[in-house]
């Protein structure tokens, strides 16, 4: 008879672990971190770093009854929005007024410069000053689909040729020494897929490629490029958070501060992966000023179903939203507050209150595959021990996975459900079900505003026969 192993199995062991480490599909659900998860839904970053459930959202106005073409903002004074082949603007309360005027049922990239809004859809060419909406003059690029300016000009994008206008004047585009144009040119060819104003700089993007220009007159602009392999598949990704600009390119998620652009989609990848390629042009994303919501079509959807958060202050995910359809389009922060619009030109405000517009928001996070520092020995598992903010209303199911997530099994027993007061306090959880194991995973499903800091395990390690 072989020696036998004891290890820790004579008492009882506690391991813990808490969620502050974000999402990642990156590795193994064996490898990750104890604080990472590798399956979620319906987190957020705003009790970090505890996990809390994402705030809610609520209906802004009336629908306009078509697909939201563009959510943007004049100065401070308007939020202006296409839906469909109307423009309109928020004008008091909640009220949406049309902007007079026929336009291309067409998505549309806008900027403001002096007392402009200035708006392109590669058809339609407009310039709105809060009352008027005209067609901006002097022979700007035709088929125009992107727009950007700096302190000085307004520049814009057609075909694989970037276009600058006059000083200070948005329809010169034809004087000498004064505007001009410059045609960005790549291995792989293909059009323009994005233009920004970024730190002084106007950086460029093709599918599979970006390039900055630099300079502070027409004299000495000069198209640097950047990468050829490094581009931005959808403009409506890319967002300025802070210091930094992200965007989604074909590949990663990328984040650039002036400088190289650097990964920060890896951990991610499952998602990425899955993006429907035919729907990519519809992927967006949008800010609450502090971090970068990124919303994907996956699989056969065709419209953004999956909304992921990064939080650069932490340099973690979170799943937003996976249960349900949000179907966002646009995005815009106004006046500290932030909208979004979907797919049937219904605006949002978004990370406002508890609910789904009434509705209980659901949440789930997995944890990763725990061996408890011993994977050839199994293990009795006593109970968890669950702490976290769990008030009236809220619900809360557990359930244990012994086949690495293949089957759940749900533990009968709900620490919440007879309480009629906020709880925020020691949740105890039996495992009396859950069979010796090698391996276990927990996965903890909730409803409501709720908020999980920390999860504990008592165990006892069998011993080892060899």
């Amino acid at each position: 008879m072989g020696a036998i192993y004891q290890g820790s199995g004579s008492r009882t062991q506690r391991q813990q672990n808490a969620f502050g480490g974000g999402f990642n599909t990156e590795i193994s659900a064996f490898d990750l971190k104890d604080n990472e998860s590798p399956a979620e839904y319906g987190w957020d970053t705003f009790d970090y770093p505890n996990i809390s459930t994402i705030k809610g959202r609520t209906t802004y106005g009336a629908s306009g009854s078509a697909v939201t073409r563009l959510l943007t903002n004049y100065k401070h004074a308007y939020m202006v929005r296409a839906v469909g082949a109307q423009l309109q603007y928020n004008s008091s309360g909640t009220t949406w007024t049309n902007i007079a005027g026929s336009v291309a049922n067409a998505d549309w990239d806008a900027t403001n410069f002096e007392d402009f809004l200035i708006l392109v859809n590669g058809t339609d060419i407009k310039k709105w000053n809060g009352t008027t909406l005209s067609n901006l003059g002097g022979s700007p690029p035709a088929g125009a689909k992107f727009v950007t300016n700096d302190n000085i000009r307004v520049w814009l994008a057609e075909g694989d040729t970037i276009s600058w206008s006059g000083y200070l004047d948005t329809e010169d585009w034809t004087s000498t020494e004064n505007s001009g144009f410059v045609q960005y040119y790549t291995p792989n060819g293909g059009d323009i897929t994005a233009l920004r104003e970024f730190y002084g700089d106007k950086w460029v993007w093709k599918a599979d490629a970006m390039a900055v220009i630099k300079g502070t007159d027409y004299y000495n602009y000069q198209l640097v490029s950047v990468s050829n392999d490094i581009g931005c598949v959808s403009y409506k990704t890319i967002v300025e958070v802070g210091d930094t600009l992200f965007w989604q390119a074909r590949d990663n998620i990328y984040g650039h501060q002036g400088g190289k652009p650097f990964a920060i989609g890896n951990a991610i990848r499952q998602f990425l992966d899955a993006v429907n390629q035919a729907q990519i042009s519809k992927c967006c994303a949008f800010t609450d000023g502090i971090r970068y919501y990124l919303n994907l079509v996956t699989g056969a959807e065709t419209e953004p179903n999956i909304r992921l958060m990064f939080d650069p202050r932490y340099n973690i995910w979170r799943v937003s939203h996976i249960a349900g359809t949000e179907d966002y389009r646009y995005g815009v922060l106004f006046n500290s507050t932030l909208f979004a619009g979907d797919a049937t030109g219904q605006t949002w405000t978004v990370n406002n209150g508890t609910t789904n517009n009434g509705a209980a928001i659901p949440a789930q996070v997995t944890t990763k595959i725990f061996d408890e520092g011993y994977p050839e020995a199994e293990k009795q598992y006593k109970e968890l021990h669950l702490q976290g903010t769990f008030p009236s209303g809220s619900t809360l199911s557990v359930e244990f996975s012994t086949d690495q997530g293949t089957t759940w099994t749900a533990i009968n027993y709900d620490p919440i459900g007879t309480s009629d007061v906020a709880l925020n306090k020691n949740l105890i959880i039996p495992l009396d079900q859950l069979p010796l194991t090698n391996f276990a995973q927990f996965r903890i499903t909730t409803t409501g505003p709720v908020v999980i800091q920390q999860l504990q395990r008592y165990f006892k390690v069998c011993r080892v026969q060899r």
